[in-house]
């Protein structure tokens, strides 16, 4: 009898850790409900048609995240939807190495907006996220490039602390960095915005890009190095290049 009970107890233990496996796997990946099956977005990606490094995708639709924080001119002809969760690093590498060139050759010229869209990865990532949102436009994207900057510092601690900490070096004190992050609203926004990349877009991780334009929508998941980033947007943008 001891022997069964162990035996079910073990079966019982290993359902457990593989339920709990499958709704991590689900949360992350992201699924959708497609004729009647349960189908993993990035094959709905790989499905959808392609142009180069980009996907295509739904032409009508009008994206939810505020652009109050947005670089470049409103009447910039195409907008760059920047999908990223904090505590990515490869977010990071995007955001630190490859946003700034992107800002010199196409924002600076007026060929592109861009607007920076949280898509936390995890709890910690969330709360940052929280906080951003949280501060004006300057101190918004200072206090990003610091938390890409200075990642592993904030995201492997246990605690809060070294966050807060950041957040007050721009401007908000702890008794307004503790009502930002339990502010229901606030979450509510970024969860939407998450939301409606992965149903529409098909995001199913970070960094991608979402451009849009007269011309319609593309998605880029994942970063490709820059040369090959910026012969898409030259193709895009319709610049022909000179040989010097």
């Amino acid at each position: 009898m001891e022997k069964i009970i162990k035996r079910i107890s073990n079966i019982l233990s290993l359902a457990v850790v593989f339920c709990l496996s499958a709704v991590f796997y689900f949360n992350f990946k992201g699924f959708a409900y497609v004729d009647g099956q349960l189908v993993l977005m990035q094959q709905i990606a790989e499905a959808s048609p392609k142009k180069g490094i980009a996907v295509v995708g739904p032409r009508d639709i009008r994206i939810t995240a505020t652009d109050k924080y947005a670089i470049g001119s409103e009447n910039a002809p195409w907008t760059l939807y920047e999908y990223s969760s904090l505590g990515c690093p490869h977010c990071a590498d995007f955001h630190l190495d490859v946003l700034p060139k992107l800002i010199h050759d196409y924002v600076d010229s007026g060929y592109m907006r861009v607007i920076f869209v949280h898509f936390p990865l995890d709890k910690k990532s969330m709360k940052a996220a929280m906080l951003a949102n949280c501060m004006s436009y300057d101190d918004n994207h200072d206090f990003v490039r610091e938390l890409f900057d200075y990642q592993r510092s904030w995201w492997l601690d246990e605690s809060d602390e070294r966050l807060l900490q950041f957040a007050a070096e721009h401007g908000m004190s702890y008794d307004e960095s503790q009502i930002c992050i339990h502010n229901h609203a606030v979450a509510q926004d970024i969860v939407s915005d998450r939301q409606q990349a992965l149903t529409k877009f098909h995001i199913n991780g970070t960094p991608a890009l979402v451009v849009t334009g007269s011309d319609g929508t593309e998605i880029i998941q994942g970063i490709p190095r820059y040369s090959t980033l910026k012969d898409y947007f030259d193709r895009r943008f319709g610049i022909v290049q000179t040989e010097e």
